[in-house]
């Protein structure tokens, strides 16, 4: 018989319900429900199962077998290395941390202890992100030389968590909520490096001390090129909208995420590949199968805290090239081997 998993969760907002409708899906079971606001917690307890907590530790007394972090970035790490130290499998949104110092912290802690822990990097689920991996792995593009990343999101109002707007809460702005993204899928889709960025950052929203737009040309170490561009658009009723585009030496391809339940990826130079329209996936659901997987046989999650380093890596040296107006070589700022191991598949 299988074993249910008891699942806690630190945040009843919109990423917290997604975590415990994904965590039923897979046959788990919600134990605890952790939010400052206590009839948030009650609310999504009562939907969800579990009891509603203010306390962090008041939730090991239930004895959850996994955490599932969905809070302000800022309090991540805390929570997190509070986790570790219950032996307590963690399962965090992005950016996982908010400094490289926090994340190699971490990362030491869980390898320390023993503990399972995995980055929320959802975009790697994705349906199309699924197939467009495979694609590449099977060699029909060649040598892939340009990708570009559109991301364009509405502007911060009301219905936006408040410390979206805070650089102390949140870590950062568009680049840090949005296009962490983007370079977590082609890190991950290219299987190569980021050696080198290039990036512009600025602030137009007198309310927030974080940017709403974001330029950023990334130099990988197979030889491609990005650009990526994420920004906050004022025009009222905007809607989300992320769009990008790989070129190969014998193919190329685009994909436009509207929503998850709104993909489309187009291929071009290969007429059997054709395009894919998808309405009806889960990333959700296939992130948590992941985690959940790795619980159940013991092995590694991937996207690990390694993962989620490097993304952060990169951010932060967007953040660097954009004060700075000159480029960031993280060849020289890493302290990993100059070939890394062969990046894992989710």
């Amino acid at each position: 018989m299988n074993k249910v998993f008891r699942i806690a969760i630190a945040g009843a907002g919109q990423m917290g319900l997604a975590h415990a409708e994904a965590y039923r899906a897979n046959g788990a079971e919600i134990v605890a429900v952790l939010d400052q606001h206590p009839d948030r917690a009650a609310r999504l307890a009562q939907a969800h199962g579990g009891r509603a907590f203010t306390q962090l530790d008041a939730i090991w007394a239930e004895q959850p077998d996994a955490l599932s972090i969905c809070l302000p970035h800022s309090l991540h790490f805390e929570v997190a290395m509070r986790a570790v130290a219950h032996r307590v499998a963690i399962l965090i949104e992005k950016p996982h941390c908010v400094s490289l110092d926090e994340s190699q912290a971490l990362r030491e802690a869980c390898a320390r202890n023993g503990v399972l822990a995995m980055a929320g990097f959802t975009h790697r689920f994705l349906a199309t992100s699924q197939h467009l991996k495979a694609t590449i792995a099977s060699g029909r593009f060649g040598r892939i030389d340009l990708a570009v990343d559109r991301l364009i999101a509405g502007a911060l109002r009301s219905a936006h968590p408040h410390w979206y707007r805070q650089r102390a809460l949140a870590g950062g702005g568009i680049a840090m909520i949005g296009m962490i993204h983007a370079v977590d899928r082609l890190r991950w889709l290219l299987a190569t490096e980021i050696t080198t960025v290039t990036a512009l950052t600025r602030t137009s929203d007198p309310g927030c001390d974080v940017e709403n737009t974001a330029l950023a040309m990334l130099e990988f170490a197979s030889g491609a090129q990005a650009m990526l561009v994420a920004h906050r658009s004022p025009v009222h009723d905007h809607e989300r909208a992320h769009h990008y585009d790989l070129y190969g030496e014998r193919l190329n391809a685009s994909c436009a995420v509207g929503s998850f339940a709104d993909q489309e990826l187009r291929y071009i130079g290969a007429a059997d590949l054709g395009s894919r329209t998808v309405n009806d996936d889960q990333p959700f659901v296939a992130e948590i199968q992941e985690f959940v997987s790795a619980l159940s046989t013991g092995r590694t999650a991937t996207p690990d805290l390694r993962d989620a380093e490097i993304a952060l890596e990169v951010v932060l040296a967007i953040y660097e090239s954009a004060h700075s107006r000159r480029p960031v070589d993280l060849r020289i700022q890493r302290d990993t081997p100059s070939h890394p191991p062969p990046l894992s598949d989710a």
